[in-house]
């Protein structure tokens, strides 16, 4: 059994998800060793859930879960910024590649307010997506389009047309959008993203062009569960997030997301650099390009792209180098809303 206070870097190991919409996109952008003959739509990273949790990849609880992980170490592993929530002490974030070659189905998560009233069995769902790969075309949907009421909405879904109602948006590597619980979504065909959210796995299908599943049947419907949480309001000027990008010692960070459920910031790393992990949060690292030298809790691992890291709150200071040949390499960092990755200076 490894002492409760030696907490290290976990390097995690992807968990592969088939799905009737997925392709084999991540071994060419990651060269992930996905399994064979499968579609494979999500590769979880950093994961801690009933559905599936994915398996540490190095030091002494090598085979262990993330789950095992969060456990054993408590606080020390997932911070006290995540005290009291309803997901208890598990770890807080789900992180997943997610390859759409086919169009996903329509559809809404809950919020916490929805899950205390109606979805006991539920966990809130706020998710954000970083798009890294995406077709001539590629697109998402977001939200409705503006005027769009409830009976215009059961009218198009009756007639089989509800994607009529809905917002589509073209996309492009490196765009960001936040998905709040109650927005109704779809990632389309040939789009590839990064997605970071709560550590929940509830969804409410909306639409689904009429597929069928592994057992050829129609794959169920959420729609009365779907009614009591998805919104109408308008969006504003758009849904896509314009973060500004400010220079540092090592290189630069944005800020793409910080909301109470989770915070995220993109880093590009030219020099090394460390810092000392905010104890109040885990993070999770996870490189998109290039590949990085890591060192902390007394640990060192190479990360190349693709790969995900999980930081416990209690593992102090983190060394980050950029790889062979001095290349630069990109990430990103998530931890609790409000809780910054890398103090600035």
């Amino acid at each position: 059994m490894v002492p409760h206070y030696t907490v290290y870097p976990i390097l995690c190991e992807p968990l592969f998800k088939p799905k009737i919409w997925g392709g084999r996109k991540l071994e060419v952008l990651f060269g992930m060793d996905l399994p064979a003959g499968e579609k494979i739509g999500e590769a979880w990273v950093a994961a801690d859930l009933a559905e599936g949790s994915t398996r540490v990849a190095n030091g002494p609880l090598t085979g262990a879960s993330l789950g095992d992980a969060a456990r054993l170490w408590g606080e020390a592993m997932i911070g006290p910024a995540w005290r009291g929530r309803p997901t208890g002490a598990r770890f807080p974030l789900l992180v997943k590649f997610l390859d759409a070659q086919d169009d996903l189905s329509i559809q809404v998560h809950p919020d916490e307010a929805a899950c205390r009233s109606d979805f006991p069995d539920d966990f809130s769902k706020d998710e954000s997506w970083i798009v890294l790969d995406a077709t001539p075309g590629g697109a998402i949907l977001h939200g409705f389009v503006a005027g769009v009421t409830l009976d215009d909405f059961d009218r198009l879904l009756a007639e089989g047309r509800v994607v009529e109602c809905m917002r589509r948006i073209e996309v492009r590597p490196g765009d960001v959008f936040r998905v709040a619980p109650g927005t109704v979504h779809a990632l389309c065909r040939g789009v590839a993203i990064l997605e970071i959210q709560e550590p929940s796995d509830s969804t409410f299908r909306i639409y689904d062009y009429g597929r069928l599943g592994d057992d050829g049947e129609p794959r169920p419907l959420h729609l009365d569960a779907a009614r009591k949480v998805m919104r109408f309001e308008s969006a504003g000027s758009g849904p896509r997030i314009r973060p500004a990008a400010a220079t540092t010692s090592w290189g630069w960070r944005e800020t793409l997301v910080d909301v109470a459920a989770y915070r995220i910031e993109c880093v590009t790393f030219e020099r090394p650099t460390s810092w000392r992990v905010d104890p109040r949060s885990a993070q999770t690292l996870i490189v998109l390009e290039g590949e990085v030298s890591l060192a902390a809790g007394g640990d060192a691992l190479r990360v190349r792209n693709g790969g995900c890291v999980a930081l416990p709150a209690a593992v102090g200071t983190v060394r980050v180098d950029v790889g062979p040949g001095g290349a630069p390499a990109r990430a990103v960092l998530a931890g609790a809303g409000g809780v910054e990755m890398i103090p600035a200076r």
